[in-house]
């Protein structure tokens, strides 16, 4: 597969970015994705077009560059009802409209290409994601195929507790999926994030916390969303789209205990979503 920035891409880039970022935050995202050269002239259309195009120039890996650039932006979480007050309206802001629709763009435009982005800022071939191999070895093997990839998380702990924290939001990912695809739920393969599998998860288990009525199993069901949250916070914790201090960058560093909770709880709830879909009728 070609590893350059396709030309359809660059031109989505341009646009969306200069909608949602200012030059400073232009400029700050493609310096920490160690894109090459100064900041170019012109307004943020041409700045990051032209940007992107000495990438593709420049770079032996652009799709890293790529990656880095789009995971603050692909990796934001738009609203969610079931965490606003009760006196809240139950309609989504104007923010989260926006948000949606340029993460939308984006994906689309990489779908287009081949491409595909997952968590953590990698973007490849959209037929050899890592998620999506996990996913086939789970919805094959079950639960005997979550622990064994928990326990190759495990195996990382000690030597990078960041990658074995990754690992397991992806494992999680991949045992959402096959859940809803077995039980015919419907879901973007490509642009749901982890937040929303789940929320499509829980509602077709009939778990969603604003709907239960008994406050032990309110505060039980509440308890699964923060191991999906703290999950994802875990797996993006390296993410830096406005620029990080060393101080900033050493305290992203997991220590081996923060990666095995990480690994445990995530464990936990795939165990708990598989062994649902394996007692339904």
């Amino acid at each position: 597969m070609d590893d350059k920035i396709p030309s359809p891409v660059i031109g989505v880039l341009g646009e969306v970015f200069s909608d949602h970022y200012t030059h400073s935050d232009i400029d700050r995202l493609f310096t920490y994705a160690d894109a090459p050269g100064d900041a170019p002239e012109g307004n943020k259309v041409k700045k990051t077009v032209e940007w992107l195009r000495w990438t593709n120039k420049q770079t032996e890996r652009p799709l890293e560059v790529l990656g880095t650039l789009l995971e603050d932006l692909l990796e934001k979480e738009p609203w969610d009802s079931a965490y606003s007050p009760p006196w809240a309206t139950d309609d989504e802001p104007e923010w989260s409209v926006t948000l949606r629709s340029r993460q939308d763009r984006i994906r689309t435009a990489l779908g287009k290409a081949g491409l595909a982005y997952s968590s953590g800022g990698h973007v490849g071939s959209a037929s050899a994601t890592p998620t999506a191999s996990l996913r086939e070895m789970i919805e094959r093997g079950g639960l005997s195929a979550v622990a064994v990839e928990m326990t190759r998380a495990l195996k990382q702990v000690e030597g990078d507790p960041n990658a074995a924290a990754h690992y397991a939001g992806n494992v999680l990912e991949a045992a959402l999926k096959a859940y809803l695809t077995k039980k015919g739920v419907t879901f973007n393969d490509q642009s749901e994030t982890l937040n929303g599998l789940w929320q499509l998860t829980r509602d077709d288990l009939g778990i969603n916390p604003k709907n239960l009525e008994a406050k032990d199993l309110k505060k039980i069901a509440s308890g699964l969303n923060s191991i999906v949250d703290g999950t994802m916070y875990m797996r993006n914790k390296k993410s830096g789209a406005h620029g990080r201090t060393e101080d900033q960058l050493r305290a992203a560093v997991l220590r081996p205990r923060h990666a095995r909770l990480v690994i445990h709880s995530a464990h936990t709830l795939a165990a708990y979503v598989l062994e649902c879909l394996a007692d339904a009728p």
